[in-house]
């Protein structure tokens, strides 16, 4: 009879715990789901060029590249970083960085930086406002 109850203890224990890890990885899922979606957003409403291989892309045409990237890596992407690393940093094919290419504003010069530093430059004010 203690047995049983034992079993039946460990059980409830076991279901708990599997929901709450569940819940937990589920906020992280949506929370990173948020960081990647602003990602996109600033990619697509920048005035900077992405420079691919050497060769200059619009705002949307360089989202909709890095669209195609992240579907296909989308089983491999959890973080915001995941996203910037996978789909968004540099060429799959040549290895080469990709750039990105700003025009002069408030005070600076026309700004060229790697994809990479310039999204995780994004990201980290994205979350500094939103206090993640």
């Amino acid at each position: 009879m203690m047995f049983n109850h034992w079993i039946r203890r460990g059980i409830r224990l076991g279901i708990f715990t599997l929901g709450l890890v569940t819940a937990v990885f589920a906020q992280a899922n949506h929370h990173a789901e948020q960081e990647i979606a602003y990602l996109k957003q600033f990619i697509a409403s920048s005035p900077c060029q992405y420079n691919r291989n050497g060769d200059l892309h619009t705002a949307p045409e360089a989202l909709k590249h890095i669209q195609k990237k992240y579907d296909y890596f989308k089983d491999e992407i959890h973080t915001a970083e995941d996203f910037i690393n996978k789909s968004a940093s540099k060429s799959t094919m040549s290895g080469k960085a990709y750039t990105v290419i700003c025009p002069a504003a408030e005070g600076h010069g026309q700004q060229t930086l790697t994809s990479q530093q310039w999204l995780l430059r994004a990201l980290a004010d994205f979350r500094a406002e939103h206090g993640s």
